[in-house]
């Protein structure tokens, strides 16, 4: 009767401490998961962000990059999202002036890619598909972005870009990511990844 009584109490505490591993390795499992799922914003990003948050950072920053492209404000993406780079510390010849350029700059410096577009966190740097709505080609356009316009809604975007002529003369503007829409006659191809450092 004894015998019994002590298997079945060493029993009883082997099933505790397997069902204590078990949450205890569910719950790192979880952890790491939506760590990785929910990055922190990268100090470069929270700068990039707080500079683009303030109205006449980003004037400057527009007017500068339309001055680089000739006085046109058209095709000065790369002039736009490279004079933000720069104003927060990034080192970017005056130069650069399209998506290839400044993606091989910014692997060379370390910065990440990213394809799912619910991990972004204010100031990383998107790029969208090319014109045939490739994700695999030559992205079309980069702007910076500032944050979702509804909680847990991952299509309307606040964004920084040098498309202002489009949205009202709004250099931070909404914009549809996850659609390939039209905006006053100009294609805008959606998200492709991002980059973050």
């Amino acid at each position: 009767m004894k015998l019994k009584t002590l298997n079945q109490r060493h029993f009883k505490k082997i099933i505790i401490v397997i069902i204590s591993i078990v949450l205890l390795l569910t719950t790192l499992y979880v952890i790491k998961k939506f760590s990785s799922e929910h990055k922190a914003p990268s100090k470069l990003g929270q700068k990039i962000y707080t500079s683009m948050n303030v109205r006449e950072n980003r004037i400057k920053v527009y007017n500068t990059a339309v001055n680089l492209n000739n006085g046109d404000s058209s095709n000065t993406c790369v002039y736009f999202i490279s004079e933000v780079l720069r104003t927060n510390g990034e080192k970017i010849n005056h130069e650069i002036c399209n998506t290839s350029q400044i993606l091989d700059i910014m692997k060379k410096n370390g910065w990440k890619k990213e394809t799912d577009y619910k991990k972004l966190k204010p100031g990383d740097i998107c790029f969208t598909t090319d014109e045939k709505l490739n994700k695999r080609g030559i992205p079309t356009h980069t702007y910076v972005f500032m944050g979702w316009k509804d909680e847990n809604k991952y299509d309307y975007a606040y964004v920084c870009d040098n498309q202002s002529k489009d949205y009202d003369n709004m250099i931070y503007h909404l914009r549809n990511i996850t659609k390939n829409i039209e905006v006053k006659g100009n294609a805008k191809e959606p998200f492709s990844f991002f980059m973050y450092k």
